[in-house]
């Protein structure tokens, strides 16, 4: 299926980019009842699963016997195929390797060329920066849902495996939405690949920032964890610094929240403004500042 991008709004389709409505609580019911039956929300089986990713993350980095390297992709990869196996089966990475590749980079390059002042300028598409912008949102767009189509053909070939795909399509019928289904499982391909990464990075870069706080830490985690396993949610109560450094971290670098675009869900007055239903809402930068 050939998918046209050729405006913003093409691009910004799915749930993450959609209008409060019918269509929208349909899918966000429908996704989070499959996402539970797949372990969300419960601690041990989400556990489970990234713990594994933590080994094998572990694993690239020994690798490096100590040599410089950019974590931003090893981190993008390890947090991705926490979902990524649950949308597309444990085999996906490895049966379909160049789509797996495409979809996790071309997800952060789409991300990346995401602006707000698109939607709160659109005249702004015009200007030199702006319009390579767009066109690099439209690239990594097309990519990022080819290689969807490509993971939906995967599981469809490899029924053996429960997956998300194959649960929506045996609740929905045959004659399920198919171009839903790849804007549901694109915006979830989003979430995956980048604000867990992209909180990662923003916790190394701090930690690297307050030497101090990092020895705090570390001290912590030897104390408090055994040296032959890695910590658990077991150990969640006796880790109270590590609680709070992760806390301040998600609370200094928040992501998704100024990411995704907020309209008004009824008549609302703020202050002295009245904003009707359905306003687009945008963020006061300096007020952000202020809280930082």
């Amino acid at each position: 299926m050939r998918y046209q991008t050729n405006t913003l709004e093409d691009v910004l389709l799915g749930m993450v980019f959609s209008q409060y409505d019918e269509k929208f609580r349909k899918y966000h019911k429908l996704s989070l009842s499959i996402l539970k039956e797949f372990g969300f929300g419960q601690e041990r089986v989400t556990e489970t699963r990234i713990l594994l990713e933590v080994e094998t993350l572990n694993r690239e980095l020994l690798k490096q016997n100590g040599r410089p390297l950019d974590p931003k992709w090893p981190l993008t990869f390890a947090s991705s195929d926490v979902v990524l196996s649950i949308l597309f089966g444990n085999n996906f990475h490895q049966s379909l390797p160049n789509d797996h590749s495409a979809l996790v980079k071309n997800s952060i390059e789409c991300i990346s060329n995401m602006d707000l002042t698109f939607n709160v300028a659109p005249i702004v598409r015009f200007l030199p920066a702006y319009s390579r912008m767009l066109e690099g949102l439209h690239t990594s767009s097309e990519r990022v849902l080819r290689a969807v189509e490509a993971g939906i053909e995967f599981v469809k070939s490899n029924s053996s495996e429960a997956t998300f795909v194959g649960r929506f399509i045996e609740i929905e019928g045959t004659d399920y939405d198919h171009t839903d289904l790849v804007y549901v499982l694109r915006d979830l391909c989003f979430a995956g690949s980048e604000t867990v990464s992209t909180t990662l990075l923003w916790a190394i870069v701090e930690l690297a920032n307050h030497p101090e706080v990092l020895a705090r830490l570390q001290r912590e985690i030897d104390e408090m964890v055994p040296a032959d396993r890695l910590p658990s949610l077991d150990d969640k109560p006796r880790l109270p610094y590590s609680e709070a450094v992760k806390l301040e971290v998600m609370r200094r670098r928040s992501i998704a929240p100024f990411l995704v675009p907020h309209a008004t869900l009824k008549d609302t007055k703020l202050l002295e403004y009245d904003l009707p239903k359905g306003c687009m809402v945008s963020i006061d930068w300096s007020v952000f500042a202020l809280i930082r």
